[in-house]
């Protein structure tokens, strides 16, 4: 993941965006610019379609300056490591999906463009958990789509990425959706679904202040499974 601090604030998102990024913190006159967010997460995961949850522990680091991520989750055993899996996306490279049997054996690598569009969604879908990046990224393409919610769209080789967020009564991003993301059906065979998230508990934490509480799941042909929720446990801004 390419990281690299903020050219400068953005100056031309739309009122609401800009003020829920300011109010969580970005914009804030550091002692020097941030390049990257890197947060410690603990999570319940399912990998597959109506698979049961496994608890994780993950650290992700987010570029600000420009789209990209690296997801980083295990799920432990006492002293032992059953599982690894690593998720990532850069604006130059792509898209990256990884899972590892016992933390070092390879058991899928997926990469190429419905990879790379859908890691791209992912980033934009998170931008809750990196307010700076709302306003330090001019890659992304922001637009008002209703009285409470706006969009924001990524131009990637893939086609765009474009998410929804939808705000509540005091201007914070409480849900996001995404049109078509590309993933996995239950027999492994690639598919696209409608995809959807919200976030809960704003609080301070370290430096910014963020949405505690995730979740994300498909829409699958016989209705919406999450397979995602995790909690925010440390967070901290990379110079």
């Amino acid at each position: 993941m390419r990281s690299s601090p903020p050219a400068r604030w953005r100056d031309d998102l739309p009122p609401p965006v800009a003020a829920f990024a300011r109010r969580c913190g970005a914009g804030a006159q550091d002692r020097s610019s941030p390049s990257a967010a890197r947060f410690s997460q603990r999570a319940d995961l399912r990998l597959a379609q109506g698979a049961p949850f496994h608890p994780i522990r993950a650290e992700q680091h987010v570029a600000l300056g420009g789209a990209g991520f690296a997801w980083d989750a295990s799920r432990w055993i006492g002293p032992f490591r059953s599982f690894r899996v690593i998720d990532a996306y850069d604006s130059v490279l792509g898209g990256m999906l990884e899972a590892r049997l016992l933390g070092s054996l390879a058991v899928a690598s997926k990469s190429g463009s419905d990879i790379a569009l859908g890691e791209a969604l992912r980033y934009l879908a998170e931008l809750p958990w990196a307010p700076d990046a709302i306003l330090g990224n001019p890659a992304i393409a922001w637009r008002l789509s209703g009285d409470r919610s706006a969009e924001a769209a990524l131009s990637l080789p893939e086609g765009t990425a474009r998410v929804s967020f939808g705000f509540d009564e005091a201007g914070d991003i409480e849900t996001v959706e995404a049109k078509d993301r590309p993933a996995f059906d239950a027999r492994g065979r690639a598919a696209r679904y409608d995809w959807r998230g919200c976030f809960w508990g704003y609080r301070r934490i370290g430096p910014r202040r963020i949405p505690e509480w995730g979740e994300v799941g498909y829409v699958y042909p016989d209705g919406y499974e999450v397979y995602f929720r995790g909690r925010i446990l440390s967070y901290e801004l990379i110079v």
